[in-house]
């Protein structure tokens, strides 16, 4: 194979090269939802963002910042740039890694020739590529979240164990391959812990090539231990080190009584001299493996470093300084994710576990804080009984069902069809759920959505129209997911609707087996990597029914070792075929077609579902959050899409800094708390009474509720400062002991509060127009109708107490759909955007679902006629995943709002004005009809535009002709699946003939309604 490895190298960059630009071609230009606008921001200024953390990302993020050259809105971009630039890097070292494997298949053979060349970066070219176009890799390639970067780090290490094991009979400095591994490895800490994955599948090549007689027993015990060096510096290393470090911290400055720090400073001392040490010692007796293992624990620890950042930079407090972790202490809590607890893996409890009646609690880790006056760490939390102690016989193995949340309760029943709730899961039960939701719906649903097809791009819970994988072979997809024929128009034409008739899959298959047969201890070591970076994550993170999100990104690790097999599909082709067609242009051809019928079919397929090019959606609504608000807000959020692209305009694009975004997930935490009640750019510390000791974890976390008579009548209604002062309190009265002493809680004896009303004030402050000074209330009364307060409640409840109306306080419409997630206060809102004001006027009675508060149309109006941007939402050639849908649907919800109340005001033709506006925003084009709908319509109908009413209705029944039509096709089991979304069709038929009889009739006739006779063709014999 005469210049093999000028070709090997030329392709490659080739490959890098396409992969590049198609990545830089899609990329979104600003912030995506989810945690992106985290990453961006705390990468361009170099915060803390949620643990475990990705410091060495942030700093390249930083690195990439510069290229900005101080433009601000151009900040995501280049973030972004750091994903796809890793993306091409990581295809770049897979077409490496697949010819490495592929020579070593050559070899195997004996053959040497220049079809062997061809076939070895054929299968180079098609595996690189396949992967370059596969759904989920090519997802996270374009925006700026961690996941392109830690598939970079996997990339690397797995290719340079292949350039370890071509260099080790050639170069006696070899081995310096492993320690380039070992850096690699820590230096993925800082970024997502991935790369760890492959150590058991690097161990086995490693051991490939030591141990020329391979027996049972060595093999065994070579996957063991690949096992157990993956657990060792997983589970143990840098956990230890930094209980090390906090060990050595208190008790040098709480016994010894050294300066702080002291114990960090010795801590770090002490490492490098045992490594020094042992690298002499090693050196000295001329152990060599002593030293490279030396070497390599060095490195590791090197790499890890970067977390050094996140502590230097939390001691500055920084706006955003998620957990705080200021020391090494903290750091630990931090790496190790303790805020988000803990749950069950092997062993432990299931969903309906019991407490240990004896000791239902026990002691968690104490919490240590900096005293700076007594020069000491003391105990801010002691931990005493704070974590529940599972009664021995209720728990058990494998505990697949183990969440006790309602919600995910009633999913393990239906899942696992769990007929007895109180009963303890079996063993065979879990092993049921595991395989049918955690890896069947979890995992291999991906697989097939990468490899075989994906039917959209709406996240799928069992639905038979959602969020599936399909092949395109009708046959095939009608068996499983009902008939595929007679599709409504927007089900067939989702953009996500991709098939690759199994192609991919069949040649990956194809290359496994081949693999296998000519070479498997290659083989091996590929499917060691295919199952831990795949399956062991699924048994691993221990998936809830179900996640806010479709995680395929996180399984993308396995779907890299499986494009190495349809490289090698390649290989094997030209291979199986070589006795008929052994010319190099034949070899040629097959790779030719071969990337045609492969990767060609899934970047033709998947091109228009991944590019984001010209897509500003979530930076302008995270703007039309803001400005929802008046200046020098308070704005409460709740998830991650209303609360991480605020952050990015405020932080990034100094965009309404006078708004305080406060999440009220986060409010539970005293930490964020502490940031909350410093100052941030224009915004003014949020206004909290408590005190550190009052909200410090472990204090107030719960306050229950507990009527006593000597207290309080059942129906007394307290003043809210005289409810905040008895939760301030530390008097044993406002306690009670549980679990037979074990366990002191706080309570609270009423449940209904009284704030009052500084009138001048609020018109002091423009709270309320002048006309609506009469309606100005002398109390506002809340009614907290539940049975205990988190940290967050009290915490909000404070800010209502101290609230003096010269800070609007809001809430985004996206906190919830019930009374309670408002804190009962609908009644006092007032939606002026995609946020409800609250003011001290009675506006409406208790909303429901997407309904709360009263519109001020003058307000409203402004914001969504001449501040609000769409972010290209429009434009047909601007891809909207469905994320970026449902959150686009609330626009139609408020618009229509604003219309209809325009309407009921009399303004009719504004009302109009603002519908059209809307409909030219979110086109039927690209929003398919759905509930949010019929608020559009209803408001055209109350403005008196009955012909652009009755268009919309009759579109709306084409849509649901369609669907109807396509339902009636299932049957059997088929139909008892769809069995919802049939009634959910015919229900809103059934809405659009009650609002044409209601409107435009004006009649209860339904023999005059050409809708309801429209129904009533569409849903005969349903």
């Amino acid at each position: 194979m005469e210049h093999y490895k000028k070709w090997n190298n030329l392709v490659g960059w080739v490959v890098f090269g396409i992969a590049l630009l198609t990545y830089m071609l899609t990329l979104e230009p600003t912030v995506s939802f989810w945690d992106c606008g985290e990453y961006i921001a705390t990468s361009v200024k170099l915060q803390v963002g949620h643990p475990p953390g990705a410091p060495l990302f942030q700093l390249l993020g930083a690195v990439m910042g510069i290229f900005a050259f101080g433009d601000w809105t151009q900040m995501a971009f280049w973030v972004n740039t750091l994903s796809a630039l890793s993306s091409a890097f990581t295809i770049l070292f897979l077409f490496w890694t697949t010819t490495a494997l592929g020579r070593k298949l050559a070899q195997s053979l004996g053959k040497n020739d220049q079809i062997t060349m061809i076939a070895i970066l054929g299968s180079g070219v098609v595996g690189a590529l396949a992967y370059t176009f596969s759904d989920s890799f090519w997802f996270s390639a374009v925006e700026g979240e961690v996941y392109a970067m830690s598939s970079f780090f996997t990339a690397i290490a797995f290719w340079a164990i292949l350039k370890w094991e071509q260099e080790l009979d050639i170069n006696p400095r070899a081995d310096r391959w492993l320690i380039l591994i070992a850096f690699l490895v820590g230096l993925s800490v800082g970024v997502h812990i991935l790369v760890f994955l492959t150590i058991p599948a690097i161990t086995m090549i490693y051991f490939f090539k030591k141990y020329k007689k391979i027996t049972i027993t060595n093999f065994l015990i070579a996957n063991a231990i690949g096992v157990g060096i993956l657990g060792v510096i997983f589970v143990f290393l840098i956990p230890f080190l930094l209980q090390l470090y906090g060990f050595m911290e208190i008790f040098m400055v709480n016994t010894l009584r050294f300066p702080f720090d002291t114990g960090t400073i010795f801590t770090t001392l002490l490492i490098a001299g045992a490594f020094i040490g042992s690298l002499w010692y090693a050196k000295k007796k001329g152990f060599y493996y002593m030293h490279i293992i030396s070497l390599s624990i060095f490195y590791i620890i090197l790499g890890y470093s970067s977390f050094l950042t996140l502590a230097i930079r939390s001691n500055a407090n920084p706006p955003i300084d998620e957990n705080n972790p200021e020391d090494a202490l903290s750091l630990l809590a931090y790496y190790k994710r303790e805020q988000y607890g803990d749950f069950p893996i092997l062993y432990g409890q299931y969903f309906n576990s019991q407490l240990d009646k004896n000791r239902p609690f026990k002691d968690g880790k104490p919490i240590y804080v900096r005293d700076e006056e007594a020069k000491r760490y003391v105990i801010s939390y002691d931990a005493k009984f704070s974590e529940r102690n599972w009664d021995k016989s209720t728990i058990g193995p494998f505990p697949r069902m183990w969440s006790d949340d309602p919600e995910h309760v009633q999913n393990y029943i239906k899942i696992g069809n769990i007929r007895n709730p109180e009963k303890k899961p079996t063993l065979a039960q879990n092993i049921k759920f595991f395989f049918d939701y955690q890896l069947g719906h979890m995992y291999w649903r991906y697989f097939m959505w990468n490899f075989a097809g994906r039917q959209n791009d709406e996240q799928g819970r069992y639905e038979l129209t959602k969020g599936n994988w399909i092949s395109g072979i009708s046959f095939i997809d009608s068996m499983r997911l009902g008939p595929q024929k007679n599709l409504p128009e927007y089900m067939k034409n989702n953009r996500a609707r991709n098939t690759y008739y199994f192609l991919p899959l069949l040649l990956g298959i194809f290359g496994l087996l081949y693999h296998f047969k000519v070479n498997s201890k290659d083989a091996w070591a590929v499917l060691l990597f295919f199952v831990f970076t795949g399956i062991a994550v699924i048994v691993y993170t221990n998936q809830k029914p179900f996640e806010p999100r479709e995680r395929d990104y996180a399984v993308v690790g396995s779907f890299y070792a499986y494009a190495m097999w349809i490289g090698l599909g390649v290989f094997g082709l030209i291979d199986a075929l070589r006795e008929k067609f052994n010319k190099p242009i034949h070899a040629l051809g097959i790779t030719a077609l071969c990337t045609i019928l492969v990767p060609g079919l899934m970047a033709k397929e998947n091109w228009d579902d991944h590019t984001r090019a010209n897509r500003y959606t979530a930076r302008d609504i995270a703007k039309a959050y803001l400005d929802s608000c008046a200046p020098n807000a308070i704005l409460f959020t709740n998830g991650d899409n209303d609360t991480f692209p605020l952050w990015y305009v405020q932080e990034v694009e100094g965009y309404r800094t006078d708004v305080r975004v406060v999440n009220l997930s986060l409010l539970n935490t005293d930490w964020y708390i502490d940031q909350m009640k410093r100052k941030a750019y224009d915004s003014e510390p949020v206004p909290f009474s408590l005190e550190w000791d009052q909200y410090k974890q472990g204090t107030r976390d719960v306050v229950y509720y507990q009527q006593r008579p000597n207290i309080a009548s059942a129906n007394a209604r307290w003043m809210a400062s005289d409810f905040m002062r008895w939760i301030k309190s530390d008097d044993p009265i406002t306690r009670f002991q549980a679990y037979s002493g074990m366990r002191e809680f706080q309570y609270y004896p009423v449940k209904r509060l009284r704030f009052p009303v500084d009138k001048e004030a609020v018109l002091r402050n423009q709270v309320v127009s002048i006309n609506d000074t009469n309606k100005i209330l002398d109390y506002v009364d809340v009614d907290l109708d539940m049975d205990y307060l988190a940290k967050r409640d009290i915490m909000v409840i404070d800010l209502l107490t101290q609230n003096d109306w010269t800070r609007p306080i809001y809430f985004s419409i996206t906190v919830g759909s019930s009374e309670k997630s408002y804190f009962f206060l609908t009644e006092y809102f007032r939606l002026e955007g995609l946020a409800y004001r609250f003011v001290p006027v009675k506006l409406a009675e208790k909303g429901q679902r997407f309904e709360f508060g009263k519109v001020d149309t003058e307000i409203m109006y402004d914001n969504l006629m001449n501040k609000f941007q769409f972010g290209n939402m429009e434009l047909p050639e601007v891809y909207l995943d469905e994320t970026n849908k449902r959150l686009s649907y609330n626009f139609r919800n408020i618009y229509a709002r604003l219309a209809s109340q325009l309407a009921a005001e009399g303004q009719n033709e504004k009302a109009v004005k603002v519908l059209d506006f809307c409909m030219e925003k979110m086109p039927l084009e690209k929003f398919e009809f759905n509930y949010f709908m019929f608020g559009i319509i209803e408001a055209y109908l109350r403005a008196g535009a009955n012909e652009k009413a009755m268009n919309l209705m009759n579109q709306f029944a084409d849509q649901l002709d369609q669907e109807l039509r396509y339902f009636k096709q299932f049957t059997r089991n088929k139909r008892k699946a769809i069995q919802q979304e049939l009634q959910n069709s015919m229900q809103f038929y059934q809405f659009l003939a009650q609002l044409e009889m209601q409107y435009i009739l004006k009649s209860n006739d339904l023999n005059k309604s050409t809708l309801y006779q429209r129904f009533t063709t569409a849903s005969a014999d349903m």
